[in-house]
C-alpha cells in the first residue's frame, strides 16, 4: 500500500468519524452530510467512501430519517402533509422515500387533526379577543402548519365559534 493510499484511508476514517459524531448530535439526511463533508474540505472520493461506510454502519438511512420526521412532526406535532413533503424535499430526501414515509399521515383525518390543533390554540388565546380575530389567527396558525387554506378557514370558523353565530 502506497503512502497516498494510507493517507486516503485516513481521510475516509476521519470523515466517517465526523459523520458518526454529527449524526449522534442530530439525525441528518445523506445529502446534508455530503454537503457538510465537502464544505469541510474532504475530497469528493473520500466523502463518497465515508457516506457508503456510514450506510453500512446504519448511521445513514434516509428512509428511517423520513419516517421519524413524519412521525415526530406529522403525528406528534400535527403538521400537515404539504409542509412535511416540503421539509423532506428541502432536505433532499428522495421522492420515493418521502412517499413511503407519508403513508401514516395521509391515512389520518386531516380535518380532525386540524380542528384539535385549532381548538387547543384557541383556548390559549385571550378570552376577550374578538371571534373574527381568533379565526384569523387560527387560519394563519394552521397555514403555517401546512394545512390547505380552505380546510384552515373551515376549521378556524368551527374552533372560534363563528360557525354558531346568529345574524
Amino acid at each position: 500500500m502506497s503512502a497516498e493510499d494510507v493517507a486516503a484511508d485516513r481521510d475516509v476514517e476521519a470523515a466517517v468519524a465526523f459523520l458518526l459524531r454529527s449524526t449522534r448530535a442530530r439525525p441528518q439526511t445523506e445529502a446534508e452530510l455530503r454537503a457538510k463533508l465537502l464544505e469541510r474540505g474532504w475530497d469528493p472520493e473520500a466523502a463518497a467512501a465515508a457516506l457508503a461506510r456510514g450506510r453500512e454502519l446504519g448511521a445513514l438511512d434516509d428512509g428511517a430519517f423520513a419516517r421519524a420526521w413524519v412521525e415526530d412532526r406529522g403525528l406528534g406535532r400535527g403538521y400537515g402533509a404539504s409542509r412535511l413533503r416540503r421539509e423532506l424535499a428541502r432536505r433532499q430526501v428522495p421522492d420515493g422515500l418521502i412517499d413511503a414515509a407519508m403513508v401514516a399521515v395521509e391515512e389520518r383525518d386531516e380535518e380532525a387533526v386540524a380542528l384539535e390543533l385549532a381548538t387547543e390554540r384557541a383556548a390559549r388565546l385571550p378570552a376577550d379577543l374578538d371571534p373574527e380575530r381568533v379565526a384569523a389567527r387560527l387560519v394563519g396558525f394552521l397555514a403555517r402548519r401546512g394545512y390547505p387554506e380552505g380546510l384552515a378557514r373551515r376549521v378556524a370558523l368551527r374552533a372560534s365559534g363563528l360557525d354558531r353565530r346568529w345574524d
